[in-house]
């Protein structure tokens, strides 16, 4: 009864000062506005754009601090060229990076710039008749074309010559989806020009993958599948639909009977029925046309266009290299960091130092973090994510401790050491969350802004409590143990 007394007090003066305050506030903006609106012209103009200026300047501040960014590409403004591009592949491949993917794409474009050979990419989801496609470009391929769709499972390359003596090289890929088959994505751009192929007419998601490929700026003929279920009318009017929201040219868009075989129902005599397979008729002559028609006129263009891509590609390639060279390096830190908390709470002999050599660690972890993510960052923003995620920490204390006691139960004859032991177990998964925290961020927004990365590390640790006290446990439990037998 006296608590809830004293918290009613509690809450009438807390409303009592803050209607006060209120009421100040409102007597001070009146009085200020009644003397303004007598003051002369200029005062009133410039005191008016002194309020909105420091009133945008705390809102921009405000959202430059909390809003949420992303990893700008540092090579947006650099010229890329076959020289700039060679000598980023030297620098980082001594700096320890695996460049192998970035040279294996470049001796395979130099390759097929070597041979003179057309290449061409025959994309289109599952069961679109793509198989079927190629064989009736190539009758004498060995290839198996299954009614049930889904036969393609590799990118397979076959011969072609075309009528004028050109050698084409058609690649027939599996059926994909773009945002999870970035390696199909990649044979689409090494090529010179892009078949997309569609069963009848082209669908939604077919469409949003039209969209994906027209950003590769690779010359693209739209091939329909199953022209004979579409009049004439028809037809135009989804050539002009497709022409107008994609941008390809009319004569790009064709209409083709890829052949293959079809299940078909069957009546029989006695009135049952039964399933069986037939050849459908081929008809691909108006896709011939538009790729002899490219071949003929654009030849030039194509392998320009080609160059560029795999120029792009082998550049991405390396930047991913990179990335995850980085992410290597700052798993390491992280750990060596965690290591050194490790011991540090188990080396704290004063009550308090503890927090100390923590606070000196973690600052020189996210330090070195900005470094190896080459990001500038003020030792101020540092203070305040390592303070930020320390407030989160309060929460969590009790949990934390309780989760590292439990684990360490697990290493018997631990006795009266276990007091220390937790704090320093659970300081290593502290640390080891804070730096994966900083990396992360670092990683995908280019910059360290404290309020995501300290909600990161919440998130990390909440994740990662039960295995990180058991890792880290076990690193306590060798440091101690090594330090009394020394």
């Amino acid at each position: 009864m006296r608590v809830r007394l004293l918290l009613a007090i509690a809450v009438l003066l807390v409303a009592i000062v803050t209607m006060f305050l209120l009421l100040l506030a409102t007597d001070t903006a009146m009085s200020v506005w009644q003397r303004l609106s007598q003051a002369p012209l200029w005062l009133q103009i410039s005191y008016t754009l002194i309020l909105v200026f420091i009133s945008g300047a705390t809102l921009l501040f405000s959202w430059r601090w909390l809003k949420p960014g992303s990893k700008e590409p540092k090579n947006e403004n650099k010229q890329l060229d076959p020289l700039s591009l060679q000598e980023e592949l030297i620098e980082s491949a001594q700096s320890g990076v695996d460049v192998s993917p970035v040279v294996e794409e470049i001796r395979e474009q130099q390759r097929r710039k070597q041979s003179g050979e057309v290449y061409i990419a025959v994309l289109g989801e599952i069961s679109t008749g793509k198989s079927s496609l190629v064989k009736a470009l190539l009758p004498q391929a060995n290839m198996q074309s299954d009614p049930k769709g889904g036969t393609t499972q590799q990118v397979t390359h076959y011969r072609w010559q075309s009528r004028t003596g050109d050698t084409v090289i058609i690649a027939d890929l599996p059926g994909f989806n773009l945002d999870h088959d970035p390696e199909i994505l990649e044979e689409a751009r090494r090529a010179h020009l892009v078949v997309f192929l569609c069963d009848t007419d082209i669908t939604r998601s077919q469409m949003e993958q039209l969209d994906g490929l027209l950003d590769t700026k690779k010359p693209i003929i739209v091939a329909l599948n199953k022209a004979d279920q579409f009049s004439a009318s028809e037809a135009q009017a989804i050539a002009d639909n497709i022409s107008e929201r994609t941008g390809i040219k009319r004569n790009d868009i064709v209409f083709i009977q890829s052949g293959g075989r079809e299940e078909v129902i069957r009546l029989l005599h006695d009135g049952s029925e039964e399933t069986v397979e037939r050849d459908r008729a081929s008809n691909i002559e108006p896709l011939r046309t538009a790729l002899q028609r490219h071949l003929d006129n654009n030849a030039e263009l194509m392998e320009q266009l080609r160059d560029t891509a795999i120029l792009l590609l082998a550049a991405e390639k390396l930047e991913q290299a990179r990335d995850v060279h980085r992410e290597q390096q700052a798993d390491e830190l992280v750990q060596k960091y965690s290591k050194r908390a490790v011991i540090g709470a188990l080396a704290a002999v004063a009550p308090g130092s503890d927090l100390v050599i923590q606070g000196l660690l973690a600052t020189r972890l996210v330090q070195e973090l900005c470094k190896l993510y080459d990001v500038s960052v003020k030792d101020v923003e540092i203070e305040s994510f390592i303070r930020l995620a320390g407030g989160k920490l309060k929460r969590m204390t009790a949990i934390t401790l309780a989760i590292t006691g439990n684990a360490l139960k697990a290493f018997p004859g631990v006795g009266t050491l276990t007091g220390g032991l937790i704090h320093a177990v659970a300081y290593g998964m502290i640390f080891d969350s804070l730096g994966r925290a900083a990396a992360a961020t670092l990683a995908s927004r280019g910059e360290l802004r404290p309020y995501p990365a300290a909600a990161a590390f919440e998130d990390i640790l909440n994740e990662n409590l039960e295995a990180g006290a058991i890792r880290f446990a076990k690193i306590a439990m060798v440091e101690k143990t090594g330090k009394h037998k020394s």
